[in-house]
Parts: C-alpha cells; structure tokens; sequence
C-alpha cells in the first residue's frame, strides 16, 4: 500500500484531479452566465456539464498512464485501481443521465447536497372530469438555503408566483394549500398531476445568502415528463419581485394563455422597494398556512405583518393583509374589542389610500364589511366582482360562498365552494366549509364524502371529525356513532370531548362525566363550528355537559358546581362586546347554566338576547341556529309549549341543527320527551330538503 501511495505522488494524479475541478468549475460558472443571456434549452447546459463529468475520468485514467515518464507499466493492483475509477465515474453518469424523473430530481442541486428520499405524496381523491391543457400547480418550492429558518422565504416565493398566476384568467391554477404536503420533487408527478386535476407541474427551488438569491424552476408537461423549460435566476434581493413576475409571464407564455391588458399590467406591479419589509410580508404568507383557529399563529402572523409596514409604510399589500388579520382576530373571538376592529379599518384606510384598485385592499375591504360590520351584501358584491379580476383564486369562491350562505343563498353558495375546491382540492378548510354547509342543510350523505376527503388529509381535524361524527347519528344513530368513533386513533382533547359526547347520548353519565372532565383537565382552549358555534372554547360545552351528566347520575351538588363555574366564566357580558356573534354564544352559555341550576326566568332571558342580536332575518346561517339553542333551553326548563313550536319552524326550515335524529339521542330534550306532541315531530319524516341527497 505505501508504493502504491508513493506511485500516486509521483504521477500527481490528486493534482491533476484538483486542476481539471477548478477548471471546470469556472467554465461551468460561464456557461451558465452565456445561457441565461441567450435562453438556452435545459438539454444544452445538461450537456455540458456531463462532457466535463466525463472529462474528469478521462483526466484521472491520462493522468496516471502519463503522469510519470518511463513508468507506464501497470500492476494487477493498478488495473483494479483504473477499474474502480471507472466503475465510479460510471455510476454518477448514470445517476446525472438516466430517466427523465432523475434528472428532474437533480435539477436545482448540481452543486448542493440534497436529501435523496422520495417525497410522501399524501392520499386525495383524483379531480373527476376532463383536464385543461392550460392548467398548472407550483409545488412546494425547495430550500436550499444554508440556514433552515430561510425556509419561510422559499414558502413565499412559491405563494407570490402563484399569486400572479391567479390574476391570468385563461389558466387554471391550483392553490397552494393543495400543493403544500406533496413536498419539492415527489417522483409520481402524473399521479400528482391527476389528483390535482391539472396538465403542468412547476418545480421550483430557492437558495438565500445575505441579500443573493438564486431561483431555480422548470415547468414541466405531467403526463410525458418532459421540460417545457428551465431557468436559473442570481438576484439580490431587491431584484426578486421581478423573478415571479418573470416566471408567471414565462409560464403563461409556455401554455398559451392570453394575457389582457390590464392582467399584464397587474403582474408588473413592485409591491416594495424596501427587501427586508417584502422578508417579513412573506414570512406572514407562510404562516398564514397554519390554522387561523390558533392564536399564537395568529399572533405570529400580526408581527410579521406589523414588521414589514413598520420597514415600509408605502407597502400596500401589507397593510391590506394587516386589516384582513385584524378582521379575523375580532370576529373570531381572539380578541373581540372595538380597538381590534378599529385597528382593522386604519391598515384598511392606509392601504386604500396608498394604491385603492389593489385586489388585495379589495379582500380586506370585503373582510372589514363581513367581518367588522356585517354587512354581508355589501362584503358579498366585492367578493364577486373580484370573481372576474381573479378568477383562479380560490379565497375569492370561498368567501364569496360563505357569504351566500349567510344570505340564505345556498345553492350558490355550495356551486361556489366547489368551485373554490376545483382550484384547491386538497384544502382542508374548504372541504370543512362544504361540509358543514351540507350539514346545516341536513344532507348528510352528500357531507360524508366531502368531510371524508378532508379528514384524508387531517385525520385529527377536531371540526371536521365532530361534523362526521353528527353525519354519522343522523344517518346511522348511536352504532354509527360508536363505529366512527372506533376508528378513531388519536386521543387528544377534541376527541375525548366527542366520545364523552356519545357516552352522554347513550345514557351512559358515568362515562360522560369521567371524559368530560379529562377533556376540560387538559386545558384545551379550541374552538369547534357545532360547540355554541365556535365563538367561544369547546371546553365551555364540555363544562356544561359534564354538569348535565351529574346531573342525570344523581350528583346534584358536583352538577350544581359545575353550572356555576360556568356562570362564572360569562363575566365578559358585564361589559359591551363589540361582536355580537361571541356575545349571543356566552349568553346561550349562560342561559343553559342557569337552566341547569333552576333559574328558569334568567335562562329564558339570556337564550332570548342571543336571538334577539342574530336573528334569522339578518343571518339566515347562524339566525336558525341560535333560535334551536333557545328551543333547547325552553326543553331544559320543560316548557314545551314554547319549545315545540320553535323544533317545528326549524324542522321545516332549509338550514339548522335540529334533526328527528338529534332530538332523539340528546338527553337535554329528556323534560318533554313523554309529551306526545314531542313524539310526533321524532316520527314525521324528512321534510323538502331535509335529511336526504339532492
């Protein structure tokens, strides 16, 4: 081995190895300089760099045969030396030119270090119907950025080119929430493509170094594997805005789609000169994926925004985005004050008055009209007429649905929802949304498969699984209940709030009481669509049920204790609240305390304010269903005069929480079961709209 070390030396083959590097390395470097001038194919600069992969060998194999004059006979050892060599030069060829998917998998990392394990492509339903050939989804960009907290910037990068292609109406883009589990460079790409219902794919990778930033991407034809085209982009930071906007041109150019005036004059517009502002607007964008029901994201969210106006008050879009932040924040009982909605509408008004026809000031206008003012046409006019300026966004079908819904306009609102998930099939919120809409409106069988295909992505979605679980007595009773439960693997607080459910409605209170209180134990703070309208914590139900259940196991002092907890919790009705959604939800909590503990006048008060602040002839929604949670409290008190005519407008109503099925399993409707005109609504049957497909 020391001669063999010594023949190495003399023929100074580690030199010859380290010059042919540094030389190639350099005539790559302006290879890729001339490419990017003159737009060359991927093939050609592929090509290039394999000629010098080859070469290197090539070099290695000379530079031992000539590398020491007079020398040139060669051992056995020698030979399985040269043999070796080329047996490794091979193998790398390979992997730098075998199939199509490897070399996609190569694409951005010629000189980075990237993990070789194939992305996870998570199960979803494959879109039904023909695919448009102008069609396309942007996965996950990939970060290969020295320091992992850049991934956030790599995350924006993907968001903001996706949002210029949302402004072209002659494609059809997939939103990012659909994309986002599938990872950067999946290998089953058409299986991805179908699901997605779409004919391109665009791959995509970021590498961030101080204020350099280096784009990879390549649009690529799903079905044949094969690379419309590529592109490398070194930029400063400054320079980065003008790469999305180049790669939506370049990828509508590639499919064909016509742009109109105004489309190409919205994707050429700088939203900031300042970078480290547009830093901290896309690290908001990112953490806008996580669930807007979680506070600290939520707060997360508001820094970064605040972040990036406080860098640069002429940034528009931020501030549009602040105000739709701040919207959510208040309606969704976060923070309920007059200064949170007053916050809301100063973002709005800066925003408006730095550049007034920005479709995003139009977003938190719509939002600052649903969410602050309930003004739910007026909201509902923006979001359509935004329908035609941004006709791939999915949020624009989405919110416009949530607001038909509100208008009692129901089968647009589900006709737009499906739309919304045409452009976002995966999205988890969207196919919650549908499935309460079709909940609400009693079609549990046309709920199931919608709130299925979102639990296939999120099998521990706490709302999602609760609407399931309802769909599953309305069709199937208590058994459909236990069976659905039995099938759940998780055991976190949401879902052992749900099995204390269906212990409670099997009549089993001991069980009831023992998981009800190991839900509230945990602490849990979660809000759920079906608990008092997710305005105020589950943990506020589960209180009361846990009363209930001692209640009907004979522990009138631990149910007593438990009623008044609750009353306690409803302080914040001894000052104005600002939303009147969370308001009318403690003051139903408040009434079924008071029920409970035998104060029938003040129950029936506070459940009557509740409708009285959202009464169904300005919310046709939620109107139905605070009006079943005063017939409930009515039942509470055994007052069924009052009670029964109020289950039988709801029974006959298109939209509530009330169902045959329902008021046979929960025990709170107990007080006037026996009355036979109670009977009588638990056997009529479906009424129009009620309980079956359409």
């Amino acid at each position: 081995m020391k001669e063999f070390l010594q023949r190495l030396k003399q023929r100074k083959l580690v030199q010859w190895g380290v010059a042919y590097v540094a030389a190639a390395f350099a005539l790559l470097q302006g290879i890729d300089i001339v490419a990017q001038q003159f737009a060359w194919p991927e093939g050609v600069r592929r090509g290039f760099t394999l000629a010098l992969v080859i070469g290197f060998f090539v070099t290695l194999v000379l530079a031992w045969y000539h590398g020491e004059r007079g020398a040139q006979k060669i051992s056995g050892s020698e030979l399985l030396f040269l043999a070796v060599i080329l047996g490794i030069g091979g193998a790398l060829l390979w992997r730098f030119a075998g199939t199509p998917s490897k070399q996609r998998a190569k694409f951005a990392a010629a000189s980075a270090e990237v993990s070789a394990t194939p992305a996870k492509v998570p199960a979803a339903s494959s879109v039904t119907g023909p695919i448009p050939a102008k069609s396309v989804a942007v996965l996950p960009f990939e970060n290969l950025s020295a320091e992992k907290d850049n991934a956030y910037f790599a995350d924006g990068i993907q968001d903001e080119i996706l949002t210029g292609l949302a402004k072209i109406g002659d494609l059809k883009v997939i939103s990012r929430t659909s994309t986002h589990d599938y990872g950067s460079r999946p290998q089953n790409l058409a299986e991805i493509a179908r699901q997605l219902g779409v004919a391109h794919v665009l791959e995509g990778s970021v590498q961030k170094a101080g204020s350099r930033v280096r784009v990879n991407v390549q649009l690529i034809d799903a079905a044949s594997d094969a690379h419309l085209w590529a592109e490398t982009y070194d930029r400063t930071l400054e320079d980065v805005f003008a790469v999305e906007t180049e790669v939506a041109q370049k990828i509508a150019s590639s499919l064909q789609a016509q742009l109109t005036r105004d489309e190409r004059a919205a994707l050429t517009k700088k939203p900031t000169d300042n970078p480290a502002a547009y830093e901290a607007f896309l690290k908001a964008r990112t953490l806008l994926l996580g669930s807007s029901y979680d506070r600290v994201n939520s707060k997360r969210v508001l820094d970064s925004l605040q972040s990036a106006v406080t860098l640069d008050p002429g940034f528009a879009e931020a501030w549009a985005q602040l105000s739709i932040v701040n919207s959510w924040i208040y309606w969704s009982g976060f923070d309920p004050t007059a200064s949170r909605i007053a916050a809301a509408k100063s973002a709005l008004d800066r925003a408006a008055a730095l550049v007034p026809d920005l479709p995003r000031v139009e977003k938190a206008r719509a939002m600052y009209l649903y969410f602050g003012k309930r003004d739910f046409t007026a909201a509902l006019n923006i979001w359509r007429s935004l329908q035609h300026r941004l006709p791939n966004d999915d949020e624009v079908w989405y919110f416009s649905a949530l607001l038909e819904r509100r208008l009692g306009l129901f089968d647009a609102a589900v006709a737009d929802f499906e739309r919304a998930r045409l452009l976002n099939p995966n999205g988890v919120q969207f196919a919650m949304e549908l499935g309460l809409t079709l909940f609400l409106l009693n079609r549990f069988q046309e709920a199931v498969p919608v709130l299925d295909a979102g639990l296939s992505w999120q099998p521990n979605e706490p709302s999602l699984l609760m609407m399931r679980l309802f769909c599953a007595w309305n069709l199937q009773g208590i058994a459909g209940g236990e069976k659905m439960l039995a099938a759940i693997k998780s055991d976190g607080p949401a879902v052992i709030g749900l099995r204390a459910l269906q212990a409670l409605f099997a009549r089993d209170y001991k069980t009831a009481a023992t998981l009800f209180r190991r839900a509230i134990d945990t602490k849990d703070d979660s809000l759920l669509p079906i608990s008092l309208c997710g305005y105020v914590p589950a943990n506020v139900e589960w209180q009361l049920l846990l009363a209930l259940s001692k209640q009907r196991d004979g522990s009138a002092t631990e149910a007593a204790d438990a009623y008044r907890e609750v009353q306690g919790r409803t302080w914040v009705l001894s000052t104005p609240q600002a939303n009147r959604n969370v308001e009318a939800a403690w003051h139903v909590a408040l009434a079924w305390a008071d029920a409970g503990l035998g104060q029938r006048d003040e129950s029936i008060a506070e459940a009557q304010r509740a409708t009285a602040l959202i009464p169904e002839t300005a919310d046709t929604l939620e109107g139905p269903v605070w009006q079943g949670y005063l017939a409930k409290t009515y039942a509470m008190n055994g007052d069924v005069d009052h009670a029964l005519p109020l289950i039988e407008h709801l029974l006959q109503s298109e939209i509530s929480l009330i169902s045959p099925a329902i008021l046979q399993l929960d025990p709170a409707w107990d007080p006037i079961r026996d009355d036979p005109r109670f009977q009588g609504l638990l056997k009529s049957p479906p009424l129009r709209g009620k309980g079956a497909a359409r």
